[in-house]
């Protein structure tokens, strides 16, 4: 990916609430690794964190751009790797199920054994009533 391309999916300005919620993640960070690891030293680093995020949140401004936009690009990947794996999952064994028992929803053995056509030729002229109730 060239540069260009990558710096669309980072924000170009950060708004204070954006800067205090990346504050807030990096507390919540600091947290979770002192809660697992047992050490007292993210506690002590997390307690200014979140005081500097509380009263000066767009000192997190470099931080926001690179987090906001390590979340776009994140999200963007990961929508595609989940759908990829919903389609092999779910889609193509009920295709290919539905091929191994013969069923032909759209009936297509039918169209190409035949010589005319499916379509049906509908001479009908739509009057004001038919609009009136569609469903």
């Amino acid at each position: 990916m060239s540069k260009k391309k990558l710096a669309n999916y980072f924000p170009k300005t950060i708004s204070n609430k954006q800067a205090s919620d990346t504050g807030m993640a990096v507390v919540l960070i600091l947290l979770l690794i002192a809660f697992f690891t047992k050490t007292t030293l993210c506690y002590k680093i997390a307690i200014p964190v979140l005081i500097v995020t509380m009263t000066y949140p767009m000192l997190f401004y470099p931080v926001a751009i690179v987090w906001l936009g390590f979340s776009e690009l994140l999200g963007i990947i990961m929508s595609k790797i989940i759908l990829t794996i919903v389609y092999v999952v779910l889609v193509v064994p009920v295709g290919f199920v539905r091929k191994l028992i013969g069923k032909d929803s759209l009936q297509l053995n039918r169209f190409k054994k035949g010589k005319s056509s499916v379509m049906k030729v509908r001479n009908y002229e739509f009057t004001s009533k038919d609009i009136e109730k569609p469903y």
